[in-house]
């Protein structure tokens, strides 16, 4: 598993070739409780057998941070992409991870990204399933492209589930 924190990074916006923006976001790990650490709360997320082997304490933090973000956090930041995305006619591509696929998912599918803009997003180790639904508001657009990818030394490579809905 890869040691990085998930909740630390940025979301880089290309407008051409020579401009790059960048959004940085960083979240404090939180302490997972000692009744949240147990196997049992992580049992609506359906976990195969494999999956479960695999569920280390570590993972487990994870996921409890991201189970227990603040809408207003995420609202935030999905502000602040928004702010920073350039008002072009060109095609404008979004990289990122973790977090901020969060971020940019909140964005797309809340109805505040102007119409007009061509997007392109490349989302990076996301555990979409974990996805709060409630921010689903609107659908995508078609001048809009999403590509997941997941790297195998991620910490949710080993979760299938996490990710299976964009694999």
């Amino acid at each position: 598993m890869a040691t990085t924190h998930p909740f630390k990074g940025k979301i880089k916006i290309y407008c051409d070739t020579s401009k790059e923006t960048q959004l940085n976001f960083n979240l404090p790990e939180e302490e997972l409780p000692l009744c949240d650490s147990l196997m049992s709360c992580y049992s609506n997320l359906k976990l195969t057998k494999e999956e479960k082997k695999e569920l280390s304490i570590e993972h487990r933090k994870i996921i409890h941070q991201y189970q227990s973000l603040d809408d207003e956090v995420i609202l935030k930041y999905v502000d602040k992409f928004i702010n920073a995305l350039p008002i072009s006619k060109k095609k404008i591509k979004i990289e990122t991870s973790d977090f901020g696929s969060y971020i940019c998912l909140a964005a797309l599918h809340s109805g505040k990204i102007p119409q007009d803009l061509k997007l392109s997003f490349e989302l990076e180790d996301s555990p979409v399933e974990l996805f709060p639904k409630k921010f689903v508001k609107k659908a995508l657009t078609s001048d809009t492209d999403v590509k997941f990818t997941y790297n195998e030394d991620s910490w949710v490579a080993p979760f299938k589930t996490l990710y299976k809905a964009c694999a």
